[in-house]
């Protein structure tokens, strides 16, 4: 068991390694850009201005309880989690892609390492490396913000309450990485079908993906008439954005089921390319 363990952890960190450009560099700039923009909406307040938010903003954090306060900075990780959608979804497409383009599958397949444990490495890595990573940076972000505003509320001779707006900003990154993974796991059609186009396609596998949800969409509105696939596409951006459900209610839902199992049944699907196209 401890060598089963071993091994993976061995898949996560090649995983880690060779993609840590899409996983580290990309949230770093995006980071940079979202306190670049911070800083130059301040900038070009007037200081009456300025110093009317920080007492709205002092009185608010002084006033409502840590529970819910809690939702400012739940607040500001929304903009994180487009960007994590997306690193996320370049990842799938390439991962397998890949391997099979550079030829370091068959290393793989010459170790003691299965396929199924390859693509599981894969999903482990969107589902909870990715959020983690994510999760780190919008902490720093949430820190800067709060030695900022402690730093304007001095200047201005306002009372800041600095170890409550540090306890909110750890409360919003781990509330931030839960609904991360919590949405992985109801997404895993989306990661299972991403993997399957990457294990398959001998080019461009983010097209095939794509091309061929539009091309099902669109057969479903033709010869069934309905339109419950597009709207279940919509009902997954809108969550994506907007969503921060009950964790523990929607963990054991009906709806992360039947996710599961369609995901279990596509990761299968490309289980099997990975290991018979090439």
């Amino acid at each position: 068991m401890r060598t089963e363990l071993q091994r993976f952890g061995a898949l996560l960190r090649k995983e880690f390694i060779e993609h840590r450009n899409l996983f580290v560099v990309t949230p770093a700039v995006f980071s940079l850009l979202m306190l670049l923009i911070g800083y130059l909406i301040v900038l070009a307040l007037p200081e009456s201005n300025e110093r009317v938010l920080l007492e709205q903003a002092s009185s608010l954090l002084l006033d409502l309880p840590l529970r819910s306060a809690a939702i400012f900075p739940v607040l500001l990780s929304a903009p994180f989690a487009p960007a994590l959608f997306l690193t996320s979804i370049i990842y799938l497409t390439v991962c397998l892609y890949q391997d099979r383009k550079d030829r370091s599958f068959l290393f793989w397949q010459s170790m003691p390492v299965s396929d199924w444990h390859a693509v599981l490495a894969r999903v482990v890595t969107t589902v909870f490396v990715i959020p983690a990573i994510a999760a780190a940076f919008l902490l720093i972000c949430l820190l800067v913000l709060t030695l900022w505003l402690q730093f304007a509320a001095s200047r201005f001779d306002l009372p800041f309450a600095f170890g409550k707006t540090l306890l909110l900003a750890l409360d919003g990154t781990v509330l931030f990485y839960c609904f991360a993974w919590l949405h992985g796991l109801l997404f895993m059609p989306i990661i299972g079908w991403f993997l399957l186009f990457s294990a398959w396609s001998r080019r461009v596998p983010f097209l095939w993906a794509v091309g061929v949800l539009c091309i099902l969409a669109l057969l479903e509105a033709w010869l069934l008439d309905s339109i419950y696939f597009v709207y279940w596409m919509n009902w997954s951006a809108r969550e994506l954005v907007l969503g921060y459900p009950d964790i523990f209610s929607t963990l054991f839902s009906y709806d992360m089921l039947i996710a599961l199992a369609l995901g279990g049944v596509l990761l299968w699907g490309a289980t099997l390319m990975r290991r018979f196209n090439d």
